[in-house]
């Protein structure tokens, strides 16, 4: 069986019992067609674990952690500071980014941007969904749009401008 990895946001230690979120089981269950006893890993930003399931009832997967497998990723600070774009587009970049490394995404409204609304769930969703697939184990941070001027001069002293 391949490596199913799953995003869980909540604190996990050693034999920490839980359930998983409905979608996250119905993938486990009905896409993975994955059953009890099998094993399968959660990650989080304080590291990746081996899960095992121990039931599956109402359409919820119970889980038990059975041991760590890695600890966090040591990180170089990459940010993308983009102007937003069409969904389908914005979509691609944040996805391809995710997997390349990048650990913050920062919208930047110009006076010229046409879209200026940012769907912050679909986003998240794709962020986590191209963490579990490129094998990472912190996602990118997703920041609130703001303008050129303020993100200058609120972060001058980190930024490298080529």
């Amino acid at each position: 069986m391949s490596n199913i990895r799953i995003f869980f946001p909540e604190s996990l230690s050693l034999n920490f019992n839980s359930y998983l979120e409905k979608p996250q089981s119905h993938y486990l269950t009905k896409v993975m067609r994955v059953k009890i006893g099998e094993n399968f890993s959660l990650f989080n930003k304080n590291g990746e674990w081996l899960a095992r399931i121990n039931n599956i009832s109402s359409g919820k997967v119970e889980f038990s952690i059975k041991e760590k497998l890695r600890n966090t990723e040591n990180l170089v600070d990459i940010w993308l500071a983009f102007s937003p774009i069409k969904s389908n587009y914005s979509n691609f970049m944040i996805q391809k980014a995710t997997e390349l490394g990048i650990t913050k995404f920062i919208p930047i409204i110009f006076d010229r941007t046409i879209v200026r609304k940012i769907n912050y769930e679909r986003l998240e969703k794709i962020i986590i969904e191209a963490t579990e697939q490129s094998n990472r184990i912190n996602p990118p941070l997703l920041e609130k749009p703001q303008n050129l001027k303020s993100f200058l001069n609120k972060n001058e002293d980190k930024i490298d401008l080529i």
